[in-house]
């Protein structure tokens, strides 16, 4: 069967796959849309389908000074394929082969890709998610015996939540978003311009929320939490709180939010195992650990130039990050160069 390649953004594929067990956040319509709005990206999908069969894979083609190289999804935790069957899969991939081009998959449930010889693991990460379906003592009492005290603690100090859902709950978030990823990670920010698709997409539905932990009127840290079927994604933290333990008492409103709204799971999404810090603040709150696992497949052709140039443009790519998120420099500067390069980290 021969797979048809679609623009993911304009065809309605997704109708045939909304009750498909891999169907996640991350290849959902809504997330195409934003990232397609925020990264003048195109996001394609090769499709099976008939009245018997559906497969899907999305993908994009990403030409920078990176060199070319097909990545599903980028900006993306995982996006699994949407296949079932090893002998749809070899179909659904089929378009791909001719590009000659890397191919990168991010698959947290789908492992077709280790039993295809093109593709290679190359590396994993750490996947974890809390199961909503208790009730809520029982969910108190599934977290650790730590995150425990830091919460009793977090509400002693006077550390209150709230529920954000405007654009300007969205600023409050970023302005400490970025603050985190320059002065704990050495890493640029997303564009502004991301979040606010972010609420404008999800806010329809009331979809989306920034639980935001403050003291006395003040911003500690912030959690973004996306709805996408029945499934709650915990998908970005960020924090200037050094002594309140505000963090702890987010992620329990989180697991509070979804429980209310009758949902199954806390998706707490993707943290590299060179975070162990981050890895260990979501076992305190995590029912199941699991592993993401990154396939690649690299053409067998000589080494050109286009590719000694794409690493090289990486390693500046690099350095220059370095540079601008020097604590030395403006914040204004190190936002305004995440605008302009973040895109190039796909």
């Amino acid at each position: 069967m021969s797979a048809t390649v679609v623009n993911a953004r304009l065809h309605d594929w997704s109708a045939h796959f909304s009750s498909h067990r891999l169907m996640s956040l991350f290849s959902s319509p809504e997330w195409i849309e934003i990232l397609c709005q925020t990264y003048s990206i195109d996001i394609q999908a090769s499709l099976l389908q008939n009245q018997s069969v559906c497969a899907a894979l999305l993908f994009s083609y990403i030409r920078d000074v990176r060199g070319d190289r097909i990545v599903c999804l980028p900006f993306s935790d995982y996006c699994d394929p949407l296949v079932d069957d090893v002998r749809l899969w070899n179909d659904v991939v089929e378009p791909l082969v001719p590009l000659e081009i890397p191919v990168r998959l991010r698959c947290l449930q789908n492992r077709l890709p280790a039993q295809d010889p093109r593709f290679v693991l190359s590396r994993t990460a750490k996947w974890h998610g809390t199961d909503l379906m208790r009730a809520e003592d029982k969910l108190w009492a599934g977290i650790s015996p730590q995150a425990r005290q830091n919460i009793r603690h977090a509400l002693r100090s006077g550390v209150v939540v709230r529920e954000g859902r405007s654009v300007e709950d969205a600023q409050i978030f970023y302005r400490m978003h970025l603050l985190t990823r320059k002065n704990k990670y050495r890493l640029l920010a997303q564009p502004f311009a991301f979040f606010e698709n972010i609420f404008t997409v999800f806010g329809k539905g009331d979809r989306v929320a920034a639980l935001i932990a403050e003291c006395d009127g003040v911003p500690l840290a912030s959690i973004v939490l996306l709805q996408f079927r029945d499934a709650l994604y915990y998908k970005f933290n960020a924090s200037v709180d050094q002594k309140y333990r505000a963090n702890d008492l987010l992620a329990w409103h989180a697991i509070l939010f979804g429980h209310r709204r009758a949902l199954t799971m806390l998706d707490f999404g993707v943290s590299e195992n060179d975070q162990p810090g981050l890895i260990r603040y979501k076992r305190k709150f995590a029912s199941e650990e699991r592993e993401i696992h990154f396939y690649d497949w690299v053409p067998q052709r000589p080494h050109n130039a286009q590719d000694a140039r794409g690493e090289e443009a990486s390693e500046i790519l690099g350095y220059v990050t370095q540079l601008l998120t020097d604590p030395a420099v403006p914040d204004e500067i190190t936002r305004a160069a995440g605008d302009k390069l973040y895109r190039l980290f796909a």
